[in-house]
């Protein structure tokens, strides 16, 4: 079953986020309660919804409940924040990202449910897209950008088979160089090394490669 993932506001911040998750192939549901914004981003996101983020009914028919990821970013409405954390964390929802406006509001944000609080003057929408897809650049090989060092989360395909078997430098023109497992990094893995679920791969390539690979 493929990840759904969901953002809630689509201000700077929010459509950032959506829309980089959306060119990564993820399924992404944006919500936003601006009718103009909801028209706007209509060709632009693969679903985008008009509701108020607070109505747990409204959210129910929308299918978030049934999301992996959500993220909330409702700008500086503080209120209107906590309340829709506090509703998804009632779904169930093991991963929530919120956007906070200062630390009180991150404190607030982190003891009715978010997982993880963002400020968003430190933090771009598209990194954050990135690693919620499991793509984390580590640094970048050239001054273009188009040759990176990155840490992806093993596809689901590559469960149960080898380096060798995967033959990942033919098929997706990429060199593994490291296999992160339980938290801990094997550097230069042998080519027998059996992929398991939840692996991350530390991988060199081209960025476009690695981002086709996570499709």
């Amino acid at each position: 079953m493929k990840e759904l993932f969901v953002v809630i506001g689509l201000g700077r911040f929010g459509r950032s986020v959506a829309e980089r998750l959306t060119e990564l192939g993820r399924d992404v549901i944006g919500i936003d309660n601006d009718e103009e914004v909801v028209k706007e981003l209509a060709d632009v996101l693969p679903s985008v919804v008009l509701a108020d983020c607070t109505d747990e009914k409204a959210l129910r028919e929308i299918g978030v409940h049934d999301a992996s990821t959500v993220v909330v970013s409702v700008g500086s409405d503080v209120e209107t924040s906590v309340l829709s954390v506090a509703i998804l964390h009632g779904f169930g929802i093991k991963e929530i990202y919120a956007k906070a406006i200062n630390p009180l509001h991150g404190r607030v944000l982190a003891k009715v449910g978010a997982t993880r609080v963002i400020f968003p003057e430190k933090e771009k929408g598209r990194d954050l897209a990135n690693h919620l897809a499991g793509l984390d650049i580590i640094e970048a090989l050239d001054s273009t950008g188009s040759y990176v060092i990155a840490k992806i989360k093993a596809p689901p395909r590559f469960s149960g088979k080898s380096i060798v078997q995967l033959d990942i430098r033919k098929n997706f023109g990429l060199t593994i160089i490291g296999i992160e497992r339980d938290g801990r990094m094997d550097i230069n893995p042998s080519p027998d090394e059996i992929i398991q679920d939840g692996d991350y791969l530390l991988t060199v390539g081209r960025k476009n490669d690695i981002e086709k690979l996570r499709k």
